[in-house]
């Protein structure tokens, strides 16, 4: 009897790891290196940053503490002002500054500018806000309500003021209407504009009283010259002497033309008036022989 053949195969089937083991495996190595390779980059890069965090805390820590020692001696700067005493100068520096910033006439002037018919202004403040910027309040009341929305149009369309505040409004028991408004003003003011002046400027009159004819040429007229005054003739005194008239005496008054005068009037003549005669009499002065 035979033996009857038996066909085994007992190596494993064809696979695709056994197929390409050498490529499959460079490949894995390549894959494990590279994932390594991103590993350490991302560990060095976490690195970096922490270490620049670290770096800025202390840089942020230091500069803390210097802005704490700062603070710290503008504190005690600030508690060795005298503040009565430096009162005064700070009001005044900031009159100075409020007198160049926005002046009182230019001020005046804008709303002069934006006035309407039927409205009238009662008080005017200036006064700067704590962002330096300036602004008018004022008071006033017009006579309807056309009049006060015809103010506030001419107001908002005015470049020198930035917006219009509502403060008040009420109504007068006589008519007409009170507001109070708050009108800040533009950081950069506008050129100045000068307000229109009723009347012909007096130059452009002039020119056109000076200005001749067209086609008429002026003749010029010739200056008249004047002669020199003739010099006055001197007059000499005259030289013949001049006697002066003769001296007469006056007549003496007969003694029966001069009535006694009594003697209780002559005790009653002042003293002062017998003075005056003593001194207008002439001194005769005595012969002794």
């Amino acid at each position: 009897m035979a033996i009857p053949v038996l066909k085994l195969n007992l190596a494993p089937p064809p696979t695709l790891w056994r197929r390409q083991h050498a490529l499959l495996s460079w490949s894995m190595l390549g894959l494990g290196a590279l994932a390594l390779a991103l590993a350490a980059s991302l560990t060095w890069r976490a690195y970096r940053q922490a270490d620049q965090m670290g770096r800025n805390a202390f840089l942020l820590s230091r500069q803390t503490q210097e802005a704490l020692a700062r603070q710290g001696s503008i504190q005690a700067q600030l508690r060795s002002i005298n503040v009565p005493k430096e009162l005064p100068r700070w009001k005044l520096a900031e009159r100075i500054l409020a007198e160049r910033s926005i002046p009182w006439s230019r001020l005046t002037a804008e709303l002069e500018r934006s006035l309407v018919q039927d409205v009238r202004i009662r008080t005017l403040q200036r006064s700067r806000g704590s962002d330096q910027q300036v602004a008018a309040k004022l008071k006033g009341e017009a006579r309807s309500r056309e009049a006060e929305a015809a103010f506030v149009e001419s107001i908002q369309k005015n470049p020198f003021f930035s917006q219009v505040i509502l403060e008040r409004e009420s109504e007068r028991q006589g008519g007409g209407v009170e507001f109070e408004y708050t009108l800040p003003v533009v950081a950069m003011p506008p050129p100045y504009a000068p307000l229109p002046k009723f009347g012909a400027p007096r130059t452009q009159v002039a020119a056109k009283a000076v200005q001749p004819k067209p086609g008429k040429p002026i003749a010029s007229k010739p200056v008249p010259t004047v002669a020199p005054a003739k010099p006055l003739p001197v007059l000499e005194p005259p030289t013949t002497a001049v006697s002066p008239p003769p001296v007469s005496a006056p007549p003496e008054p007969s003694p029966e033309s001069v009535s006694p005068r009594p003697r209780a009037l002559r005790e009653r003549r002042p003293r002062s008036q017998e003075q005056g005669e003593n001194r207008r009499r002439p001194r005769t002065p005595e012969v002794r022989p």
